[in-house]
Formats: structure tokens, sequence, C-alpha cells
């Protein structure tokens, strides 16, 4: 019980704070008395992105199998868009686009029937998203977010859907400390209610910045990686995030009579993958993102739920690659002061 509790606890942070608690590149108007979260340095954010993930050769043990089932490669293609709709010294508002296509590439299946990894081979996983995000702060020290958001996440034929049955739906609130140009860190709290369940789960942020090169972002207990700046068009950070992907499934399952009926599944792959990241700017406002690693799995499973059966799927451990090309306005034309909270947290 405390093990899927915890569990819950990294996987709803991950996967809300992925989508970030972000106000940035909306045109800030300066203010003294009022206070703009982040810190100098402080890695680029995104107004726009398109992502490419690759997890290549690892593999999955389905339940009853005497050997693991091997995975070819695992990629995912990911698009983000956040759009200011109002931009006052006092009320930041932006409107947030998301959408990813994953697919996974299994070789021989061990045992060759079994359901799950048969769906899921080469079918089009997705997940489509919008949020809107508020940020107003309280005085030259303090600040407040919150941001709502609904996901559909799962094998949907057309591009976006709004099946309930594929809904999670999140609220996150946070309370920022501006402490000084170099240092903020605050908690949040957040509300989750989708096809796995509901939770309430807290969190904390802590960012610094310790001279021109080095600095710290965290977002625990999620995320915590060192940051060193080469100048202010390079940077590199390494450290440790949580990472995960959720899907319902149809999956056509054998009758006794040599037919199929749909089933419903729930499927989860979950890790805590160590990462080396490097950012570079291509131009005034467009970057370059490379990021490469090692992920290991944290508790991945399928939920049959006609048979109310969990079956760990063991996945082993894998490399991690991911390229992004990303708009960031320079930071002669925003306030670069934000809250990141890191993707897919």
């Amino acid at each position: 019980m405390k093990k899927a509790v915890l569990h819950s606890v990294f996987l709803l942070v991950a996967n809300v704070l992925a989508a970030q608690v972000n106000i940035n590149n909306v045109l800030l108007e300066s203010n003294p008395f009022l206070c703009q979260p982040g810190v100098v340095n402080k890695s680029p954010s995104k107004g726009a992105s398109f992502s490419y993930a690759l997890n290549p050769d690892y593999k999955m043990l389905s339940p009853n199998a005497e050997k693991p089932t091997e995975v070819r490669r695992n990629e995912r293609f990911e698009t983000r868009l956040k759009i200011p709709l109002v931009s006052s010294p006092k009320l930041k508002v932006m409107l947030g686009l998301e959408h990813t296509l994953e697919r996974y590439h299994f070789l021989d299946i061990d045992p060759d029937n079994y359901p799950l990894f048969k769906h899921l081979n080469e079918t089009d996983l997705k997940n489509t998203g919008i949020s809107a995000s508020f940020f107003r702060p309280i005085n030259h020290k303090y600040y407040t977010s919150m941001r709502l958001s609904a996901n559909w996440q799962g094998d949907y034929s057309a591009f976006a859907t709004t099946d309930s049955r594929y809904a999670v739906y999140r609220l996150t609130g946070v309370f920022g400390v501006k402490k000084r140009d170099n240092l903020e860190y605050g908690a949040g709290l957040l509300l989750n209610k989708g096809y796995r369940g509901k939770s309430i789960v807290p969190f904390g942020f802590y960012n610094q910045t310790f001279n021109d090169h080095w600095g710290v972002e965290a977002v625990l207990p999620s995320s915590l990686k060192l940051r060193y700046n080469f100048s202010d068009s390079r940077l590199a950070m390494f450290g440790t995030e949580f990472n995960s992907q959720n899907y319902a499934l149809n999956v056509k399952v054998p009758t006794a009579v040599n037919m199929t009926k749909d089933e419903l599944y729930h499927f989860r792959r979950a890790s805590f993958d160590v990462v080396g990241i490097f950012y570079q700017r291509l131009s005034g406002w467009t970057w370059l993102q490379v990021k490469a690693g090692y992920a290991f799995d944290n508790k991945s499973d399928a939920r049959d739920l006609p048979r109310r059966l969990t079956h760990d799927l063991k996945p082993s451990g894998s490399a991690i690659g991911v390229i992004s090309f990303f708009i960031s306005p320079p930071k002669q034309c925003v306030d670069r002061a934000n809250i990141q909270l890191p993707n897919g947290m």
C-alpha cells in the first residue's frame, strides 16, 4: 500500500508538472513593487516546441511468460504550444495546447497470445491536452499561480477526442517566494481526477543560481538537476527526473469460441531517469535541446479491468534520447523570470 501511494505521488507530480505551471514568454510590464517568478540564468522555457523521443532495445515481461518480450524501440512525437491571453502587471493568463503520438515496436511476443502487447505493437497511442495557467503577484516577494488542465490519453482513432473514459482532469495551485533574483522556492498542491482514480498530492520547488555558471533547479519529489551556464546562449543540466506515460486502451481479447471481444485496459510505463541535457540557442528566438540518459523502471503495470487484475510488466532499463526544437523569446523581449516546473515533467 505504501509503495502504491508513493508511486502515485511521483506519477501525478511528474505528469502535471511536465505541462509546467509556467508564465514565461509573456511580454511583461516591469514593476518594482510586484515580483516575477524565476531566477537569473534559469533554463529557457518553451513557447512552442517540437520533440522526438526514443527508447531503444529493452524488454518487458508479460504475465505467465517464460522470458521477457523485446521492444525494438519505443518512440514519441510531441508538440506543445503556449499562447498568452492576458498580460498585465497584476495578472498573466496563458492557454496551453499539446499533442503526443507514441508507438511501441515489439519483436517476438512471449507468450505470443498476450493481447495487450499485441495491441500495443505499432498502435497509435495519443495524449491530447488543453490547459489554462494563471499567475498573480502578491507583492515584491510573494506570488501565486494556478493551472487547470484536461488531457485525453489512449488509443482513440481520431486526432482528438472528448470521450470521458480517456480523460484526466487536474488542478494545480502554487505559492512562491522570490527571496532575491538568484533564489526562489515554494510549494504547491495537485488535485487529480481520471480513469486511474482521484488523488491530492503536495510538492515543492527550489531554484537557485550560485554564480555566473552554476545553479540548481528542483521540483520535489519528481526532479532535481544541476545547471551549468556556458553563456547566455548555451547551457547544460545534469540530474534525475521522473517520467511516465499512461493510456486507457480497448484491447481485443480472444474468447472460447474463436472470436474476440474488446476489453478495457489501463497501461502505464514509468521510470526514474538519469539524464544530461544540452541547450543551444540557434537564433534570437529558436533553440535546440538534446537529452540523453538511462531510464530505470518504477513499477510499470497493466490493469485488466474486467478481471480486476494488475500485472507488473517489469521493463528492463533502457537508454534515452530526446531532441527538441523550441521557441523562447530572448531576454531583451521578455522578463526571463518564470516558474518552469519540468517535463514530461
